[in-house]
């Protein structure tokens, strides 16, 4: 019998380690915050090969002699590549391996980046589909960096700080025109963006490994298979997308040809876009404190969504402001929690599951501006039916999504701040 008391004492030793890492100012806590900026500045960064020619499109087309339909092309073969980088991408790899990821991705958009620079002609179209396949490729297994090194009540917020650095990246683009690309021509930017990927990978790659936040799931080799609620996920990625970039290229053309002028046009924009970081950033604060599920958010997103585009389809002034806003907030608020639902859906496999889901958008963000440009060539402002039938789809996509698979696991899936 004498033998039997010490027994239990090895039970608080296996569940001290999972506790530490989430105390408020613990060794983690501290590690965080680098790891999420690092991953927010690089999406910023290997996002400027698509924004920078769309914000300067009228300045290189004046130089090459091309028109909106040729600079379209070459953004959509950004998402082109983009949905072969995540094709590559979702195969899982150890931890070590996709931090590795960030660093080459940064190099390959600064090549990128000079190579329109030195040789526009057929630079722009090169530099578009290797700075699309780096950012697809990349941004799957920053996923995973955040999943392994965020504490778990603050991986949902920084699945959103990661996303909001998209429409961050807009604005920053959009700002680079008056600063750099007027006074100093449309290189300049172009030099300075890959001047800054070229450093960051320098203070990415130095960067000290953060320590796993929590316990990390063994990662399981090969191709991750996808159920049917990645699948839906990844379709929801593909319809909201779809309705994101359709917003961003068109929503200033469309409220300038329906009466607005220029300047109050381009601030309405602006207040979308930034509206559309909060939200992006609040969604993911919602998910780690379990306030509402990740499906249940974007159910609420995308309709919020197709009202705005059903709003701007009107034509009229006063409707289509308010609708912008909406669209802006819910048609493209919503990414964060998309990657962040597949990622915990697959502890361990992280990349790979959000992979799929990186694909769905990318073929969403390459077909939907292409669509909507062909439909508002024929009917105007009405093109925007098209759209919210789109976000109708992505809707649709979530509530499939939602209905879980296996009913004895939803005790599991609450315990993770929410349904998966």
């Amino acid at each position: 019998m004498s033998t039997y008391p010490p027994a239990p004492a090895p039970a608080p030793a296996r569940q001290a380690p999972l506790a530490a890492p989430t105390l408020p100012g613990g060794p983690q806590d501290r590690r965080t915050p680098s790891a999420v900026w690092h991953v927010a500045a690089m999406t910023v960064l290997t996002s400027t090969p698509v924004f920078l020619p769309g914000a300067a499109h009228a300045l290189i087309g004046r130089e090459l002699g091309w028109g909106e339909g040729r600079m379209g092309q070459v953004l959509a073969l950004y998402w082109l590549g983009s949905l072969c980088g995540a094709w590559r991408s979702r195969r899982s790899e150890s931890p070590a391996a996709a931090e590795k990821a960030p660093t080459r991705a940064l190099l390959v958009t600064a090549g990128a980046l000079m190579a329109m620079v030195a040789w526009p002609t057929v630079g722009l179209w090169l530099g578009a589909l290797a700075g699309g396949a780096a950012y697809g490729y990349s941004q799957p297994h920053t996923n995973a960096w955040l999943m392994r090194t965020c504490p778990p009540g603050s991986r949902g917020v920084a699945f959103g700080v990661k996303q909001a650095a998209v429409p961050a990246a807009t604005l920053v683009c959009s700002v680079a025109v008056p600063l750099l690309v007027v006074p100093f021509g449309w290189r300049s930017a172009w030099c300075v963006a890959a001047g800054l990927s070229a450093v960051l990978s320098l203070v990415v790659r130095r960067a000290r490994p953060a320590a796993p936040a929590g316990p990390v799931p063994r990662a399981s080799a090969g191709v991750v298979a996808p159920d049917r609620r990645l699948l839906a996920l990844s379709a929801a990625g593909l319809f909201g997308a779809m309705v994101g970039n359709s917003l961003g290229g068109f929503l200033l053309v469309t409220l300038t040809d329906d009466g607005m002028t220029y300047t109050a046009g381009a601030l309405t924009a602006a207040a979308a876009s930034a509206l559309t970081i909060v939200v992006r950033v609040t969604a993911g604060r919602f998910s780690d404190t379990g306030r509402g599920s990740a499906h249940a958010m974007m159910s609420l997103m995308f309709v919020a969504g197709v009202s705005g585009t059903c709003l701007l389809a009107t034509g009229a002034t006063g409707l289509q402001i308010s609708g912008a806003l909406l669209a802006f907030a819910g048609g493209w608020g919503w990414a964060g929690v998309l990657h962040y639902a597949a990622a915990v859906a697959f502890p361990g496999r992280e990349n790979g599951a959000t992979a799929w889901t990186q694909m769905g958008v990318s073929l969403g963000a390459m077909a939907g501006p292409l669509l909507f440009g062909v439909c508002y060539q024929a009917v105007g402002a009405a093109a925007w039916w098209v759209v919210s039938v789109a976000g109708g789809c992505a809707l649709v996509a979530v509530l499939v999504a939602r209905r879980p698979a296996r009913p004895v696991r939803q005790e599991a899936v609450r315990t993770n701040g929410g349904d998966r």
